[in-house]
């Protein structure tokens, strides 16, 4: 019987409830932080515009959030996808399902910046690469 995770056993959803805990979990797995804070996580995941998430069951398997003024302006970040569930399109699924949520509010002027290697991966979801600008860190 096979047992590996399967595209289609996966739930997306935009949603404001999130296990807070499991998405710390999803940082530390990322790198992104060095023990799961489940309170800091809670305050980011919450100020966000709108997180788009992937379940398996009941499971957090990755999300993306954005931050946004509402009206114009959104910015993509954190697209974290548990590393027993990669390479299966989820990643994908959860920020296109993010765009077209944040387009529908009518935002259409929504960004990211990825980081040296996601070039393949930004490819294959109709991301432009904005050829002419250059971000800036403050």
């Amino acid at each position: 019987m096979n047992t590996s995770p399967r595209l289609e056993d996966i739930t997306f959803r935009i949603t404001s409830s999130l296990p807070f805990g499991e998405a710390a979990e999803l940082y530390c797995e990322a790198g992104w932080m060095e023990h799961p804070d489940a309170e800091a996580v809670t305050v980011m995941l919450q100020n966000s515009y709108a997180v788009s998430a992937a379940f398996h069951g009941e499971r957090l398997i990755g999300f993306m959030r954005a931050f946004s003024d509402g009206v114009s302006d959104a910015y993509l970040l954190d697209l974290v996808v548990r590393s027993e569930y990669r390479k299966l399109g989820i990643g994908r699924v959860i920020l296109e399902n993010l765009a077209a949520h944040l387009k529908e509010k009518g935002i259409d002027w929504v960004l990211c910046i990825g980081a040296p290697g996601t070039e393949a991966f930004y490819g294959k979801t109709g991301a432009v690469l904005m050829t002419g600008f250059t971000p800036y860190r403050f």
